[in-house]
């Protein structure tokens, strides 16, 4: 995908979890989420299948962006509960050495 492309999918992912958050997953249309990213319904179906792939990619993002370090702490697992288990460990693990340091 080329960084015309790139930059269009982003766009889409950001206005989705603009959307989500404040309207939540259900509230949210694809409609406004086209509207919100001033991308047409046609373009989006070429990024993303539906509003559940749309949802997960969010989400992976979200993760990311806010929580770099878990996909390193998470990498080579391959069993879901685990992976939740080491997610969340990870997520406390931050918040308590976020707070010691008052940030």
């Amino acid at each position: 995908m080329g960084s015309r492309g790139q930059a269009t999918r982003e766009k889409i992912i950001g206005a989705a979890r603009h959307l989500f958050k404040y309207q939540g997953y259900k509230n949210t249309t694809i409609d406004d989420i086209c509207e919100a990213s001033r991308v047409k319904r046609g373009n989006l179906y070429f990024y993303f299948r539906s509003k559940e792939e749309l949802a997960l990619v969010a989400i992976d993002d979200a993760l990311k962006r806010e929580f770099p370090f878990l996909e390193r702490i998470m990498a080579g697992e391959f069993d879901p509960l685990t992976k939740i288990d080491l997610m969340i460990d990870g997520m406390v693990d931050y918040i308590i050495a976020r707070d010691c340091r008052g940030g």
